[in-house]
């Protein structure tokens, strides 16, 4: 028999072929969508004048239909594929354009509040009222006492306390500091870059299984090198510090020890934090050593002076 009528439009053009249309009716049933689509089996040897067909017919026929309804299939599942791959890509566009959205819609939030704020109490003086004061009941007064009674109460517009600094002098304070905080950033990541400590510190220190030194040539024989280079000119650094200037110099090496100790903070966190935090302990004990070093050497040179002045 003949397939029916279509009589629902396709909503989608991947639907749009008419083997399909059966399938896009309300009342689709599958019973009934054979019995249309097929013929009839013929009980004879025979196939009949009518629609009927024998049964090696009727199963050819049976296999064609149900190779074109499974390559629909295939074809209808490889675009529900794709489509949900498409929709799961687009989400992630869609939640940053929404971040964006709402960046923009607090920026000029912010611009209405606080940037147009002396510009709308130009054309606003006083700004608007909040609530407005009912009339007492079963009172009615002319428009022209209203308006002197309105003008009575509000009085003068009282001038909001205003600012002498010009707005450009504000901007570029607020840009000289954004300026000065970025270079301390870059700074402070600079310095965190050139202070190198060896692996072996850090090995030793966050683990208690002993760990055998890097081989030589390699990535970390260098590093290894360097650290330890980078640590012995530090010592010396402290160290000249406090012997080249006696008065000014435990104070200079202080300072010092101090940046180091708030670089530090900097590998908060990580492995690196403890090997880095007793290596900032023992420039500490360094320079109190050299400290007392320098005070002994100077008294002995005094008592020197004393005899020989005698």
């Amino acid at each position: 028999m003949a397939v029916a009528a279509d009589k629902t439009a396709p909503r989608s053009s991947h639907v749009s072929d008419a083997a399909l249309a059966p399938f896009l009716q309300p009342s689709f049933d599958p019973a009934d969508y054979l019995n249309e689509t097929l013929p009839s089996l013929s009980l004879s040897g025979r196939a009949a004048k009518g629609a009927s067909a024998s049964l090696a017919d009727l199963s050819s026929q049976t296999q064609d239909l149900l190779s074109q309804l499974n390559a629909q299939t295939t074809r209808l599942s490889a675009i529900l594929t794709q489509l949900t791959d498409d929709i799961l890509r687009s989400g992630g566009r869609l939640a940053y354009e929404v971040e964006v959205l709402r960046g923009e819609t607090i920026g000029l939030t912010d611009v209405l509040k606080d940037g147009l704020k002396d510009d709308i109490s130009k054309f606003v003086p006083g700004g608007l009222p909040t609530e407005a004061e009912p009339p007492a009941a079963g009172l009615s007064r002319r428009p022209s006492e209203a308006q002197h009674i309105g003008d009575a109460a509000t009085g003068p517009p009282q001038d909001a306390p205003h600012d002498p600094t010009p707005d450009y002098i504000t901007s570029l304070r607020t840009l000289t500091t954004v300026r000065s905080r970025l270079e301390t950033v870059i700074k402070v990541f600079g310095e965190a870059m050139h202070w190198t400590i060896p692996p072996s510190d850090v090995s030793l220190g966050s683990s208690l299984i002993s760990v055998s030194a890097p081989e030589p040539g390699s990535d970390n024989a260098s590093l290894e090198q360097r650290g330890k280079e980078f640590a012995t000119a530090l010592r010396s650094e402290i160290a000249d510090l406090i012997a080249g200037d006696p008065e000014e110099g435990p104070a200079k090496a202080e300072a010092r020890i101090q940046a180091l100790r708030d670089l530090a903070t900097v590998w908060k966190g990580t492995a690196e934090e403890k090997a880095r935090s007793r290596f900032v302990e023992g420039l500490v004990r360094l320079a109190e050593e050299k400290r007392r070093e320098v005070e002994k050497e100077r008294e002995r040179d005094a008592r020197k002076g004393g005899r020989e002045s005698l």
